[in-house]
């Protein structure tokens, strides 16, 4: 099967843990909760936590409920990312006290994503596209009427789904939601143990400064551009100001990260139930596999 036992036994400590989380395309849902439950219930109470993380994304909330269910097992909790943790997945990584990553690693933009149909076609769009938009048109109806010009097509584009205002609403809150997780945790969390790690001591309004800059640089659609867009180690070291751990290729604690996210990945593709499809997750410990379709 996995075949884990091998790498378990390089990457856990007497004091660590390591639990992991490979999404084959399925989001970070309320579901989730049961399956990690269940590996912190078996872990106990430990120093470290090592969440090896692959996911597309998902709900924030449920990233801020995972985040708190490793925390409260632990001292230190960290998050390695083998290829990508995305959206709802950032989120996690950044209620780490630090991010190891190595050269395939990518984060990725916060801003929410909202389901809409364009053309009988289900897509994922930022809700700040849907605010900056809903703004504009507002916008451009008050200058027609100053300028004593109809704003009827206007107000027409004002009138579909997207542009009803309890769903802007949702946009800005789905947004504020964003920010303020990602300020807390670097706040609290990532920043603090950066610069203990450094052997420095800083203020708490530089930390609050600096976690505030982080979180915005992450959330904005303008800086960004696209929901997908690669954040590689270095940018999200050196250009965000996160606090990334980068192993070189031949570290042969990555080999063994890489190897136990491949073997997960062949897992979900070629061992299910009869007439099932591919697992969408795969929730695995030291002691347990468990995956989900």
């Amino acid at each position: 099967m996995l075949a884990k036992e091998r790498l378990f036994d390089l990457l856990e400590g007497s004091d660590r843990r390591l639990i992991c989380y490979v999404s084959g395309g399925g989001g970070i849902d309320y579901s989730d909760a049961a399956p990690f439950g269940s590996m912190m219930d078996a872990i106990g109470d430990v120093r470290g936590i090592d969440l090896l993380l692959q996911s597309p994304g998902g709900y924030g909330e449920v990233a801020e409920k995972l985040v708190q269910m490793c925390r409260s097992r632990c001292d230190h909790f960290r998050v390695i990312v083998p290829n990508s943790a995305k959206s709802a997945a950032t989120m996690i990584a950044l209620g780490a006290d630090v991010v190891l990553m190595g050269d395939p690693s990518e984060l990725g933009p916060i801003d929410p994503q909202y389901e809409v149909a364009i053309g009988g076609v289900s897509q994922m769009i930022s809700g700040q596209s849907f605010i900056q938009a809903y703004d504009d048109a507002q916008a451009e109806v008050k200058r027609l009427v100053a300028d004593d010009e109809s704003p009827v097509g206007v107000l027409h584009s004002l009138s579909s789904s997207t542009m009803e205002p309890a769903f802007i609403e949702h946009c800005r809150r789905g947004v504020e939601f964003s920010r303020d997780v990602a300020r807390r945790f670097l706040r609290e969390y990532q920043l603090p143990a950066m610069f203990e790690a450094w052997g420095e001591t800083r203020h708490p309004n530089t930390i609050r400064a600096r976690a505030k800059r982080a979180a915005e640089n992450l959330l904005s659609a303008n800086t960004r551009f696209s929901h997908g867009r690669l954040i590689g180690p270095e940018e999200a070291r050196d250009g965000i100001g996160l606090h990334i751990d980068i192993l070189d290729r031949n570290d042969p604690i990555w080999a063994a990260y890489w190897e136990l996210y491949v073997r997960a990945e062949v897992f979900m593709q070629t061992v299910r139930p009869t007439g099932e499809r591919r697992a969408a997750k795969l929730f695995f410990d030291r002691d347990s596999t468990l995956p989900t379709y």
